[in-house]
């Protein structure tokens, strides 16, 4: 499949890329006018339903209160909550404002959340009752002046979201907004190919293409369209969340079910209990579809398609899971940086440990780590992108845009990846730094800032080790200005990040091997932690 030239060497999708809507928003709403009693969305949480027609009215209402409230274009407004039927409602809202969502983790600590909002401050914040007090914490401790909105009873420091919805007319309700696709729409937080988390700029054409190849993407198993039932099994505050789930749903009129926690049994619980034939979740439910009896207890017989990613999925296991279930149960791949996806199972089912081929509209090229010359035909190298799906950078953060953004629009993933004959993608490794732990990205920078910040770590050095139940763990090595206890460390890092991000062990040593420029070696360090460390 790559193009004959001299260089660089081309590799496209088998897809042209889809028409775009005016945008993910715009499509919604003209669904929402055509059919206002379908469902469109179900809370898994409370089983509420919303009609499109509550979408577009709910949706219109916050617009309207954040235009009252001082919001509108380019601004920022922080989200944090599970997946709930709030969910689309405020993304919706928001949008219809003109301003952009800022999805935070519902399970970042108020530390966490004040590194990232530090960089990008939102006007206004909408969180969770029992989150609310968490982000009025982030946001003091960032220096912000915003006002919260707590979605329940509102928690000293908030106001409720009641406050926030305006009144509006039947006509407002579905009046679709003047947006245009390089008007910033999301932006969720990724630590790249290394570092600190860094807000990345997507537009509402990203979106839009994204949802197009989330629907192009679960439709190869069984159309993705109006009669189609979507759980979303993944979380809204990350990219695939919005480009899996939301953005799909939008696009294509699908009943949307949301997951409102990661665990097997209420995923499995929510999928049979509303008939659902698509989802999208991460790798330890994927993985845990294939072997555990609970899945034999519930009946899953609608399920056309299944599908993860953010994670390796072993081949078997795509295999078992689409035997036990019975549809089509593959891994796709993608980045933040490209809103949601770049590869995916799509002319048909793709090859079990593969993660299929390059989404509509997308081309890639193949670079060499060492010499950055393109790889030969066959040969493994870097995977650049560039497509509609990829982000406008990073927030306000140029000098990081262009190491990972060219002037002609190439993404650097930090993978390596080779290209089969059949244009099918293999993921061979990461070159970035980033730790796997059950799909969800550990910066090792972020884990090291906080581990300095104890005053007996005189320096610090997180790398990932293989671990049988999580797919990697991350080790801390500690040099130490006095005596401290590996338990300490650890418990000191427990209370500053969220759980996932705990090193597994710390480690104290004389010193850390960095280069005459300071980096610090991590794959010297990777090996000793791989030689010395259980698995």
């Amino acid at each position: 499949m790559p193009t004959t030239t001299l260089t660089p060497t081309i590799y496209r999708s088998p897809l042209p890329a889809p028409p775009l809507e005016p945008s993910v928003v715009v499509a919604g709403l003209r669904r929402a006018a055509e059919r206002p009693s379908a469902i469109a969305v179900v809370d898994g949480a409370t089983g509420e339903m919303l009609t499109r027609g509550d979408l577009a009215a709910r949706s219109a209402a916050l617009a309207a209160g954040l235009r009252a409230h001082g919001v509108g274009r380019g601004d920022l407004v922080a989200i944090a909550m599970p997946n709930l039927g709030w969910w689309p409602v405020v993304a919706m809202g928001v949008w219809r404002a003109g301003a952009a969502i800022e999805p935070l983790s519902p399970l970042w600590t108020a530390e966490e959340s004040a590194r990232v909002l530090a960089g990008a401050a939102p006007r206004v914040a909408i969180a969770l009752a029992p989150l609310a007090a968490r982000v009025v914490d982030a946001l003091q401790e960032a220096g912000i002046e915003a006002d919260v909105f707590a979605i329940g009873d509102p928690v000293e420091g908030t106001k409720p979201i009641e406050a926030l919805l305006a009144p509006t007319s039947r006509a407002e309700a579905f009046a679709e907004p003047d947006l245009a696709p390089d008007d910033l729409a999301a932006l969720p937080f990724s630590s790249g190919t290394s570092g600190l988390p860094k807000g990345v700029r997507l537009t509402h054409g990203n979106l839009t293409a994204a949802g197009a190849h989330g629907a192009e993407t679960l439709s190869t198993g069984g159309a993705l369209d109006e009669s189609a039932v979507l759980l979303a099994g993944a979380a809204f505050f990350h990219s695939m969340g919005i480009g899996l789930h939301l953005c799909p749903a939008l696009l294509t009129g699908a009943r949307l079910v949301t997951v409102p926690m990661p665990q097997l049994e209420l995923t499995l619980r929510l999928a049979a209990a509303h008939r659902a034939t698509h989802m999208a979740v991460a790798p330890p439910i994927f993985d845990a579809l294939a072997v555990d009896p609970l899945v034999d207890e519930y009946d899953l017989s609608n399920l056309l398609v299944a599908v993860t990613g953010g994670a390796h999925v072993d081949g078997e296991v795509e295999e078992r899971v689409a035997e036990r279930l019975g549809c089509l149960a593959r891994q796709g791949y993608g980045a933040t940086e490209a809103t949601c996806t770049i590869a995916a199972p799509l002319i048909r089912v793709s090859t079990p440990g593969t993660v299929g081929w390059l989404v509509p509209g997308t081309e890639a090229r193949l670079v060499d780590p060492q010499t950055g010359a393109d790889s030969s035909p066959g040969a493994e190298g870097e995977l650049w992108i560039r497509g509609p799906q990829v982000m406008a950078g990073y927030h306000d953060r140029p000098e990081t845009t262009a190491e990972v953004l060219t002037p002609d629009g190439w993404l650097r993933t930090g993978d390596l990846v080779a290209i089969r004959d059949d244009g099918q993608l293999e993921i061979r490794d990461r070159l970035k730094e980033l730790i796997k732990v059950k799909g969800a990205s550990v910066a090792p920078a972020e884990v090291e800032l906080v581990l300095r910040k104890h005053p007996a770590v005189r320096d610090a050095c997180v790398v990932g080790v293989p671990d049988a139940e999580r797919g990697e763990a991350p080790i801390a090595f500690v040099i130490a200005d006095g005596p401290v206890e590996p338990a300490e460390l650890l418990a000191f890092v427990g209370e500053r990040l969220a759980g996932y991000k705990r090193p597994r062990e710390a480690i104290v040593v004389d010193e850390l091997p960095r280069l005459p420029t300071g980096k610090m070696r991590r794959q010297v360090m990777r090996e000793r932690a791989r030689a010395t460390a259980r698995v």
